[in-house]
């Protein structure tokens, strides 16, 4: 009997897993049509918008390993280019590397489907229809016919010559006209529409700035108008719910899925240390450099990179987490986690910055002692040879799986938004490290913010960067990255630099 119960646990156990292997595999079929529909339009803008969905898609593909996914959003990639005019031979290269792959995998899971005898599972998500929509007292309000939840809506902003654009994304959901105007004191005008098959969005146009903010109760959104009377300031001190106002954060861009709350009570600036205090929670993500097997750079008596960047991660961690910030580490101890893995658990905790922490080392024997200083990284092809030969390093440990034509496929299509607020991150961040450290140690060397092809930040869905925070290889620096004192100043600029970078952009 006790036999018998243990087979039907495991065929349990494996009904279960092929379940969610075939789940997630449907997920992104909505998205491939989507990318498809709009590759085969006759609106130029509307095959551009299909070919950055395919590109969105190919780098998921590979950051899942997923060879299927990579298949489809390469062949997309073609016929959009095509489309375009463009070049498509690294596209084309790229798909015949994954060509062979992709046929045995399809084998391997009509094997499975047969075995099984399953059908693939779909997620389609029920509109939401919007019933009703009306403005009063400074409030716009719309009503659905079902309940909306806080994943639904997706905020952001955006700053033009002379006008400001407040937009809600509501996905899924429906409208029963394609748009909506509406003009009215205190703001230019309000637009609903139907932005696509599945999202409605309501843009409130400004000709100056103003706080929104918005709260659901049940079918029901509420976004405030300028002239509302209620701030946040008047917001009660107990944690945040759905019924409670939110306050918008303006960004530049849109960051789906993100949810960002009010932190209550915080003073705008720290009264003992005088560190500005953000006035919401932004998550940071802070990645010590290699670990376990690989243990980066060995440099002066044997000191090793993973060690160094290890304890200056939780130094920096300890000192972010009393600034009022969520902070996690990709890893907390000394293990091994792949390139891949690093960035993909930043954008599953909704990370707002993800700092990669690395230590350089010298090329050459003679360049020991001479090498020195301290540099930022952000993500972009290398312009120079400096830049290729630390990425090269700091590369090293786990992409040899991936061939040259998919390198070439996946620096492509970098996000180029996201490397733009990358390089002001690390603008930030260099400034503040060095103010810090050269209180004490006057002979940092500065060797400015730079860009390169580093691995561990593709894939990162919010602004990424890479520190280099000394040479182990020199004598000096390997013995200050140990220094309980430097390392103590170098994580307070970085966290300085983190302080910047969300007051000016985040806020």
């Amino acid at each position: 009997m006790g036999s018998e119960a243990i087979k039907k646990a495991r065929f349990a156990l494996l009904f279960l897993l092929f379940s969610c292997l075939f789940v997630w595999a449907g997920g992104y079929d909505a998205q491939l049509k989507k990318a498809e529909r709009s590759v085969a339009s006759a609106s130029k803008t509307v095959v551009w918008r299909g070919y950055h969905d395919y590109q969105s898609l190919y780098m998921k593909g590979l950051l899942e390993s997923d060879k299927a996914l990579q298949k489809r959003a390469l062949e997309g990639l073609i016929k959009a280019s095509k489309r375009l005019g463009l070049d498509a031979t690294r596209y084309r290269n790229a798909l015949k590397s994954v060509a062979p792959a992709t046929r045995q995998r399809q084998a391997q899971r009509a094997s499975r489907s047969r075995t099984l005898s399953r059908p693939v599972v779909r997620h389609t998500g029920k509109r939401a229809r919007l019933v009703k929509s009306e403005i009063t007292a400074h409030r716009l309000s719309l009503r659905f016919d079902r309940p909306l939840s806080k994943r639904d809506v997706h905020h952001f902003v955006l700053k033009e010559k002379g006008r400001w654009l407040y937009i809600f994304d509501l996905q899924p959901a429906a409208l029963p006209y394609a748009i909506k105007r509406v003009k009215g004191d205190g703001f230019k005008e309000i637009r609903i529409g139907q932005f696509d098959p599945r999202r409605v969005r309501v843009v409130v146009e400004t000709t100056h700035p103003y706080q929104p903010l918005w709260r659901l109760e049940g079918k029901r959104l509420e976004i405030t108008l300028p002239g509302a009377s209620l701030t946040v300031r008047h917001t009660p001190s107990k944690p945040q719910t759905s019924r409670s106002f939110r306050k918008h954060r303006p960004q530049k861009e849109a960051r789906q899925g993100r949810r960002v709350r009010l932190k209550r009570g915080a003073p705008a600036v720290g009264a003992a240390t005088g560190a500005y205090r953000p006035d919401k929670t932004y998550t940071v993500v802070i990645d010590p450099g290699h670990g376990g097997k690989d243990g980066g750079a060995v440099g002066y008596r044997g000191k090793r990179e993973k060690d160094a960047v290890l304890a200056l991660a939780k130094e920096l961690k300890t000192i972010l987490r009393k600034r009022g910030y969520r902070v996690y580490l990709t890893r907390e101890r000394d293990r091994f986690i792949p390139l891949k893995r690093r960035t993909r658990f930043a954008n599953r905790k909704h990370a707002d910055l993800f700092i990669s922490i690395h230590a350089n080392a010298a090329p050459r024997r003679g360049g020991k002692i001479k090498n020195r200083g301290i540099e930022t990284y952000f993500l972009s092809r290398a312009r120079t040879n400096r830049a290729k030969r630390v990425a090269a390093i700091e590369n090293s440990s786990d992409i040899k799986s991936m061939d040259r034509y998919s390198k070439e496929a996946y620096l492509s299509v970098l996000n180029r938004e996201k490397i733009i607020e990358s390089n002001k991150l690390a603008i930030d961040l260099q400034r503040q490290m060095l103010m810090s450290v050269r209180r004490a140690y006057n002979d940092v060397v500065d060797n400015g913010v730079r860009e390169g092809p580093f691995w561990v930040l593709v894939g990162a869905q919010m602004p990424a960067v890479l520190i280099e925070v000394g040479y182990i290889t020199n004598p000096t620096e390997a013995l200050r990255l140990f220094s309980s004192k430097y390392r103590k100043l170098l994580a307070e600029g970085i966290a300085n630099g983190v302080d910047s970078y969300v007051y000016h952009n985040l806020r």
